[in-house]
């Protein structure tokens, strides 16, 4: 991505930090910017007390990158020997996924009973950014949850493919099975 849009890595000093202090070292001045999801950096700063304005959020899909997000990896073995665990699996993210669309507000309730220390209001615009920039997308709409574009998803292991070392560059049927996803009408989304 950094090649695609002229800059040069040579001219800026990357850490490696942890996820942890990653928001707090960025608040306190110690480093000029981090990566990290827009869903979770940019609320973590605002919860931090840092103002919307003072921030900029550079979404990478706007820069050049083609990548695919998440994943649900399975051992192929597993895959092999319990294909319709695998596919109820599949299913039920997608059910679940489908809920959280449409009644993000229950979605929270839900969560908040699972976690310790969140707060309503933070969790459900984490939630809400990460439908908005993340799952509820025009291709999401086009293809449904779990549909993948062909050209993209070959031009995003071309892109992989050149920042790291790989024995062989894989093919979109090397990691992607369609056989696992629900009917298309399940996964459509509006």
């Amino acid at each position: 991505m950094a090649r695609r849009n002229g800059i040069k890595l040579s001219a800026v000093k990357q850490e490696k930090i942890s996820p942890a202090v990653r928001e707090p070292m960025l608040s306190a001045g110690q480093v000029d910017a981090v990566t990290g999801f827009s869903y979770l950096s940019a609320v973590n700063l605002r919860d931090r007390g840092v103002p919307a304005d003072d921030l900029a959020v550079f979404r990478f899909a706007e820069f050049g990158c083609v990548a695919y997000g998440l994943a649900v990896i399975v051992n192929p073995k597993f895959a092999a020997t319990r294909p319709d665990a695998v596919k109820r699996f599949v299913g039920a993210i997608t059910e679940g996924t489908q809920l959280a669309i449409r009644e993000p507000d229950k979605a929270i309730d839900d969560v908040l009973t699972q976690m310790d220390g969140g707060t309503r209001e933070l969790e459900l615009t984490r939630l809400k950014i990460a439908l908005g920039d993340n799952i509820v997308t025009d291709e999401v709409k086009r293809n449904g949850l779990g549909g993948i574009d062909t050209a993209r998803f070959d031009a995003s292991l071309t892109s992989i493919a050149e920042d790291f070392a790989l024995r062989k560059r894989p093919t979109a049927a090397d990691v992607f099975d369609t056989a696992f996803l629900p009917d298309a009408s399940e996964r459509k989304v509006d």
